[in-house]
């Protein structure tokens, strides 16, 4: 884990190691969303300090803010992968097959099925295991580097006698000081509850079994609905059917695109296909920044408008409440005899027909049959990990080609609810502002808890504010819903 926490304004927020990424916009959308809002808009955030302008009692101050920062996380360098204008899902597939079976790799960056997600890690990781079953003899030593998900899936696989009886000796390195990777949960001091730092949902129940394993693990969840209030401009609800028009448009645009010969980006085709010429502009921008953007972690002007939005997950969602961090040591707890060496950020991986050999970022050697690289798609592409040889150029190219998406939270816990809202989620149109996009993550919680979602471009250039400026300006959207009575 990069850097230690530290108390601001009463406050959690994690520090972690710098890396930008590049940053551009989709041209015709641009305008709206840069415009800086309305003037009742800037209004209701200049009073966040001093009160709404409405009757009721001005936000709290927060008991305690987590702030997520995964553009800087250098074990990460980004929240999860994504398809760009001209990736297919044939680079995940290409980066997932095995290199002279003694390379392999996973993580949710390989999955066909369900990229993205816990459950897309894990399925990685049970084919991944499968894969070196395959290529593997009777006496053989493992290692896995990454010991998220899909690592600690791949290594309880191998160690659990699934495969004609065979056990393997199986070596778990992380760069981190703890389990989980991208499960990321921490109890803010003197509070109960946990703030889930990277994953918090289980997707898609109907689906796979992760549901089955999270709650074997003991770790409690509650059902989720994702029904929505969202604020307009001028301070007013907008009716339940708001952003009908534009899923529709940006629907229908990427279908057509699908027809068309070259691939191009989602915003490029939502204007040129026409499908959006009658539609607000306002809610089309709403919904492409609070449905697109903070769902895949890229923005419109990035995704590929031929596959992006065909990956995806539907069904029954849980929330999780217990920690999720929580499901990765029930995970480790489980596999015999593998010996976990945290704190062990790799440097190099040489591979031959005879074996691997892993050197970490401390010059230390460690040596095995084989080798699981289950790091995050962002590591991989900042080339943190050097091969030798070299990578395939299918592999590279896959690395080089998908996209590392950005998804930021801002969390903030309070004494008691200030609000009245019954909705679990709230947005707001507020071209130009950050933090749009909040859950009331309080059910099931011993604790009053609301998250802050903020993706692609404007997640990166937050990334860059000071803590100050970013519970400042969370508290100020929050009081935006409170000013139209919220």
């Amino acid at each position: 884990m990069g850097g230690k926490p530290y108390d601001v304004r009463g406050g959690l927020v994690e520090r972690r190691q710098l890396l930008r990424m590049g940053a551009t916009g989709g041209a015709w959308w641009a305008t709206l969303a840069t415009a800086g809002g309305c003037s009742s808009q800037r209004d209701a955030e200049r009073n966040a300090t001093r009160g709404s302008t409405s009757t009721r009692q001005p936000v709290p101050e927060p008991t305690a803010m987590v702030r997520t920062n995964w553009s800087k996380d250098p074990w990460a360098r980004g929240s999860y992968s994504y398809l760009p204008v001209g990736a297919t899902p044939e680079l995940r597939r290409a980066l997932g097959t095995p290199i002279g079976d003694r390379l392999f790799f996973a993580g949710e960056a390989t999955d066909l099925g369900d990229p993205g997600t816990v459950h897309g890690a894990r399925a990685s990781g049970m084919r991944v295991a499968t894969q070196v079953a395959a290529a593997t003899g009777t006496d053989e030593t493992l290692l896995i580097i990454g010991a998220g998900m899909a690592g600690l899936t791949a290594a309880f696989e191998l160690s659990a006698g699934r495969f004609a009886g065979r056990r393997y000796r199986v070596r778990l390195v992380e760069a981190r000081d703890r389990l989980g990777g991208r499960l990321d949960s921490v109890r803010p001091a003197g509070l109960d509850t946990y703030a889930e730092r990277g994953a918090s949902w289980v997707h898609g129940i109907e689906t796979n079994e992760l549901d089955t394993l999270v709650h074997e693990a003991r770790i409690d969840t509650v059902p989720f609905d994702y029904h929505q209030a969202t604020l307009g401009l001028e301070g007013r609800r907008l009716p339940t059917d708001y952003l009908d028009e534009p899923a529709d448009a940006v629907e229908q645009a990427a279908a057509w695109a699908r027809r068309q010969g070259a691939d191009q980006a989602l915003a490029d085709a939502v204007e040129a296909s026409g499908f959006a010429e009658k539609v607000d502009q306002e809610a089309l921008e709403h919904y492409l920044t609070t449905e697109v953007t903070d769902e895949y972690g890229a923005s419109a002007a990035r995704l590929s408008a031929r596959w992006a939005l065909e990956e995806g997950n539907e069904g029954t969602d849980l929330l999780v409440v217990g920690g999720y961090s929580n499901l990765a040591r029930h995970l480790a707890n489980q596999i015999p005899k593998v010996d976990v060496r945290l704190s062990t950020p790799v440097a190099e991986v040489a591979y031959d027909p005879d074996g691997v050999t892993v050197i970490t970022q401390t010059d230390e050697t460690l040596s095995a049959d084989r080798v699981i690289v289950t790091v995050p798609l962002g590591v991989l592409q900042a080339g943190d990990i050097s091969f030798s040889p070299a990578l395939s150029e299918d592999h590279q190219t896959a690395i080089d080609d998908l996209g590392m998406g950005l998804l930021d939270k801002v969390i903030l816990y309070f004494d008691t609810p200030f609000w009245q809202e019954a909705a679990p989620m709230w947005t707001r149109v507020a071209p130009g502002h950050p933090f749009r996009e909040w859950f009331n993550t309080s059910p099931g919680l011993a604790d009053t808890q609301l998250t802050a979602l903020t993706g692609g471009d404007v997640a990166l250039a937050w990334a860059e504010k000071t803590d100050h400026q970013v519970q400042a300006a969370a508290l100020a959207a929050l009081a935006t819903f409170v000013a139209a009575g919220w």
